[in-house]
């Protein structure tokens, strides 16, 4: 079996624990063949006045230490593949800043990830206490088939977020809202990771994999290739919950995943 990991914090971002080589050395301990570094980068956007901004992100002064770091421990540990990988905020007007800032670095793989609505609040997307389910998935899932649109990111991670934090909406205005997205998705090629954060971190308890599988079968069928992701915050929770996220990988038809190498894709059989 194929297994690889994108999605691994650091504690540079402030809401993880433990050393990179223990995140590594976890992923070897249970046979994984890659493991994938996605910290949060710095916050490139200023929020306008009087609105919130997500703390979330390592410091500027950070990120060469962070880039560094990988880079050494990808020849310390020859037996596995070790990638650099960026989780990046989709944060639409400052993309300039952003290519700015990412420009020197050798990543193997760039993450985009909604974590706010910025028409709305730069705060993190369970701040919008002012709006229903309904109208935050919307306006979630075309700020990720926007992300996707833009070809700047290699990945689009957790595309269903926001049933971390609220309900989902039934009948059929979800449905259009999953169709939609999928559409989009496969029209720009897009490739989404399937994150088990959802499945040990969550406000309404087990929520399962990001994207649930009506919505990812829905992506498999437009085309849409899919990545692994744990959401790692301690080098206990690499590959966590991922006997689910290959379950449903089983289970809607996926018998390839994408790995990445200086950011060209290609195709593994996980199986």
């Amino acid at each position: 079996m194929y297994l690889l990991d994108y999605h691994v914090h650091t504690k540079r971002c402030g809401h993880a624990k433990g050393e990179d080589r223990q995140y590594i050395e976890a992923a070897i301990g249970k046979g994984f063949k890659e493991i994938g570094f996605s910290d949060h980068i710095p916050r490139f956007y200023e929020a306008d006045q009087g609105k919130r901004l997500s703390e979330r992100g390592m410091l500027r002064a950070d990120l060469d230490d962070y880039v560094d770091s990988i880079i050494k421990l990808k020849s310390a540990y020859p037996e596995i593949s070790v990638k650099l990988g960026l989780e990046v905020d989709v944060a639409p007007g400052w993309e300039e800043k952003f290519i700015q800032l990412i420009a020197p670095y050798p990543w193997d793989y760039l993450m985009g990830a909604v974590h706010f609505i910025s028409e709305w609040d730069y705060g993190y997307v369970a701040y919008y206490q002012e709006h229903t389910p309904a109208e935050i998935l919307e306006a979630y899932f075309n700020q990720v088939a926007t992300a996707a649109e833009t070809k700047l990111f290699d990945i689009l991670a957790h595309i269903d977020l926001p049933r971390r934090f609220f309900p989902k909406p039934d009948g059929m205005k979800m449905d259009e809202l999953y169709r939609n997205l999928a559409v989009r998705l496969g029209q720009a090629k897009a490739i989404v990771e399937l994150n088990t954060y959802g499945i040990r971190s969550s406000k309404l308890g087990d929520v399962g994999v990001f994207p649930e599988a009506e919505l990812l079968k829905l992506s498999r069928y437009h085309g849409v290739k899919v990545t692994l992701g744990s959401d790692a915050h301690s080098p206990g929770e690499v590959g966590a919950d991922f006997d689910r996220a290959t379950g449903l990988l089983t289970t809607v038809g996926y018998d390839r995943i994408v790995s990445f190498t200086q950011r060209q894709a290609s195709l593994v059989e996980w199986i």
